[in-house]
């Protein structure tokens, strides 16, 4: 079970991506593949990945996170 505290792999794109804003689209295709911990489930129930140590100095920005509901995650075993 996914949790503050876990590791996770961001494992699928959701479609709504395709959506977003060109930078936006880069940083999500960047952290595809990647694990990051979970450090806050939001009002939404969407799990805050904290991707700042990737993504700030990349692409800009300050303490930059990703929210994904938990079928775009695979749990760290």
């Amino acid at each position: 079970m996914i949790k503050v505290g876990s590791t996770v792999k961001f494992a699928k794109m959701p479609e709504w991506v395709a959506r977003l804003p060109g930078e936006s689209r880069r940083v999500f295709e960047f952290c595809l593949g990647r694990r990051y911990r979970v450090v806050e489930i939001d009002e939404h129930g969407h799990f805050v990945l904290d991707v700042s140590a990737d993504v700030d100095h990349r692409f800009g920005g300050f303490a930059n996170d990703l929210r994904l509901e938990a079928e775009f995650l695979e749990e760290n075993q």
